[in-house]
């Protein structure tokens, strides 16, 4: 049975630089749907779509935090927040050249993966696959369709 920890630090989500025209995009984008929204008589669907482009504009703009992940006997921790091999089906270690990652697959209905960063040139994917194999079982998984999305649109 594994006794060590694995742990180490990475940014909790890629960041990029974007250009004054990509903030004037995702505004005008939210502003036309609101627009549109309003003008089909949906007062709350026009407010929801300023708060998602505010917010997308904001949480672009915010610099990742470093954050210490931990694989432990016990389960998985990700900065403060833990989540035991319970809350947790299946795991798929991928390891590519420039975006290592594990992708959990949780329990949870409004958070079914859990993708973890970590850098394959100081942590050995193959001690991270070894170590959860104890606790979980591997299923191949893609990232999902959503987080590929986010990352092409640059947030």
């Amino acid at each position: 049975m594994a006794s060590k920890v694995i742990e180490w630090k990475a940014l909790e989500h890629a960041h990029r630089d974007h250009s004054n025209e990509w903030y004037w995009t995702v505004g005008s984008i939210a502003i036309a749907g609101a627009i549109l929204s309003l003008y089909f008589g949906n007062v709350i669907l026009a407010i929801l779509i300023v708060l998602s482009g505010f917010t997308a504009i904001l949480q672009a703009h915010t610099p990742p935090n470093i954050l210490l992940y931990r694989i432990t006997r016990r389960g998985i921790q990700i900065g403060k927040t833990a989540y035991p091999y319970s809350s947790l089906q299946s795991f798929w270690v991928i390891d590519e050249a420039v975006h290592d990652r594990i992708i959990l697959r949780s329990q949870k209905l409004f958070m079914p993966y859990i993708i973890i960063p970590f850098d394959s040139t100081k942590t050995d994917p193959d001690e991270i696959r070894d170590y959860l194999l104890e606790y979980l079982d591997e299923e191949e998984m893609e990232e999902p369709v959503l987080n590929q999305i986010m990352e092409r649109l640059g947030f």
